[in-house]
């Protein structure tokens, strides 16, 4: 199920697990792309009833949560896990909405192998990955949030090295 939210307060109740998946769909009555993918991610919230998934509708203009998350375009999905994002996409875009689900959202525990399990050295399981870091969306994360002007002044100096060099 997929419940509307308008306020901090509201998101809070949906984010209390530090495990848990949050997903927020930030989107309009008047955005095509968010109708249009909309379907999709209310199968996708019936299918992972292990997340929350939260709409934020901006049909009436921005709000707090909209600024809290600096959402630029609709439809844009911000997933959390507990408090933290852990990634976000911009447009409507099934493929990586439904991979991103996957990647984060924990299946329900039925009890029958849950725990760190073992390896053939004796080690726990999880000892034996190192936590891997994806450098892409931190840059375009950082990217997203850097003002116009900042963006204007980083290109112009690339360009100025860039004909230097040549």
């Amino acid at each position: 199920m997929v419940a509307e939210i308008t306020t901090k307060a509201q998101l809070k109740e949906y984010t209390s697990d530090p495990k848990k998946l949050t997903v927020i769909d930030f989107t309009a009555s008047w955005c095509a792309p968010c109708q249009t993918i909309k379907p999709l991610f209310e199968g996708l919230a019936k299918e992972n009833a292990n997340a929350n998934f939260l709409k934020v509708d901006l049909s009436e203009g921005t709000n707090e949560l909209a600024t809290e998350y600096s959402v630029t375009a609709m439809p844009t999905f911000i997933f959390l896990v507990g408090t933290e994002e852990k990634h976000r996409i911009r447009g409507a875009n099934p493929p990586a909405l439904k991979s991103t689900v996957i990647q984060y959202a924990q299946p329900a525990s039925s009890g029958a192998f849950s725990g760190q399990g073992q390896t053939l050295s004796g080690k726990g399981a999880s000892s034996s990955f190192a936590p891997t870091y994806n450098v892409s969306n931190s840059l375009t994360a950082t990217w997203s949030k850097t003002s116009p002007q900042v963006k204007v002044l980083i290109v112009l100096c690339a360009a100025y090295v860039y004909f230097w060099l040549i």
